[in-house]
């Protein structure tokens, strides 16, 4: 039920967010002679623009397809549920509805973020957490002004969370089955969800009846990536097309490798090499938040983004904090406390200027090439 202190702290979150949109919108619109060009084509946005304009139809793909240096299979990374927002809302052209519909699942998320923590720890500041969930992590800032799926996503985890918290798993499975729509790291949920019930039954924490109850809802999650899979089928004629994309991250043994490559993609990684401190930080801070919620014993939301956590560190990748951002839910939450106290958030605000510099300089590098339409 909304209270007038709900109402009063969402029209906050609004508030700050729509001056941080026009902040950052409007330093590219007015200041800038490529204005929200280079907004635009920031990637992954281009990609999933085409799959919004030929719903993986590989002869518009071929027909349309502004990187001929990538075949009509790469797209099948792009899973179809943001590219079908776009779609719906392409009135208002492609790439402003790729933004808009990034920064209203941004939006979405943070008032989502708001309640869970409301829930769980009451006595956090719910309002500074979620005000802050606006500009952290300083990746985070970036792909949802851009075109990107992690908006979405992270906002079907958090209601994922929510509903679960709520004890109504259907909602819950329905929300967990809409992150698998939206990007194939959905599935991964789905195996902590399966271990967090395993463990419940075999340590007799639940009854074998009450655990496959609560469990059976969450088959939507694997459903929903066969659908996808089907729809692969229809479009590529190959139901596992997506297993051979060689856009998947790499994974490799043994975990940590990314820190001792000296290539990835076969690129050397030249002064990149000496500047992983920021992958090891990364790791840091997730795994701290896995730590605490299992201290705080909330176990299954520690498990399932233990069971996230532990594949990325297999990924030789440079974007880690990109990768790992789907287990921010569980960190803010983690976090919520710390971030309440006076001292920590009043820094983290005064240090929103870097957030915002580094944005645009990351914004103004990560260009899909052109032409680009």
């Amino acid at each position: 039920m909304f209270t007038k202190r709900h109402i009063g702290d969402i029209t906050i979150i609004i508030s700050i967010f729509l001056l941080t949109a026009i902040a950052l919108y409007g330093y590219y619109d007015f200041f800038t002679p490529e204005k929200l060009e280079f907004v635009y084509r920031n990637w992954d946005g281009p990609g999933y623009m085409v799959v919004a304009k030929t719903l993986y139809d590989v002869d518009l793909i071929n027909k349309i397809n502004p990187f001929p240096f990538l075949a009509p299979t790469h797209y099948s990374y792009q899973f179809p549920l943001y590219p079908v927002f776009i779609r719906l809302f392409s009135f208002i052209g492609y790439k402003e509805s790729m933004i808009v519909v990034s920064q209203v699942f941004s939006l979405l998320f943070s008032i989502a973020l708001y309640f869970l923590v409301k829930q769980v720890n009451p006595k956090a500041n719910a309002l500074v957490v979620a005000i802050l969930s606006l500009f952290y992590t300083p990746r985070w800032f970036i792909v949802n002004h851009v075109g990107s799926t992690e908006p979405q996503f992270l906002f079907f985890i958090t209601l994922f969370m929510l509903f679960f918290l709520q004890k109504n798993f259907l909602l819950s499975a329905v929300a967990a089955s809409l992150t698998q729509l939206t990007k194939p790291q959905g599935i991964v949920f789905f195996a902590g969800i399966t271990l967090y019930y395993l463990l419940r039954v075999g340590m007799r924490k639940m009854t074998l009846h009450q655990g496959v109850r609560e469990f059976l809802p969450y088959l939507l999650i694997p459903l929903a990536l066969a659908a996808v899979f089907t729809l692969y089928y229809f479009r590529y004629g190959d139901f596992f097309v997506f297993m051979k994309n060689e856009a998947f991250p790499t994974m490799q043994w043994p975990p940590l490798k990314v820190l001792v490559a000296t290539k990835i993609y076969g690129t050397p990684v030249d002064l990149f090499t000496g500047w992983k401190e920021i992958i090891v930080y990364t790791y840091i801070i997730y795994f701290i938040p896995i730590v605490m919620l299992f201290e705080k014993k909330l176990y299954f939301f520690s498990l399932v983004a233990l069971v996230y956590f532990l594949p990325v560190l297999l990924f030789v990748q440079t974007d880690m904090p990109r990768f790992i951002l789907p287990i921010m839910p569980f960190a803010f939450l983690a976090y919520s406390d710390m971030l309440s106290k006076k001292a920590v958030h009043t820094a983290l605000f005064l240090c929103l200027p870097m957030v915002f510099f580094y944005a645009i300089g990351y914004i103004n590098y990560n260009l899909a090439p052109l032409p680009f339409q």
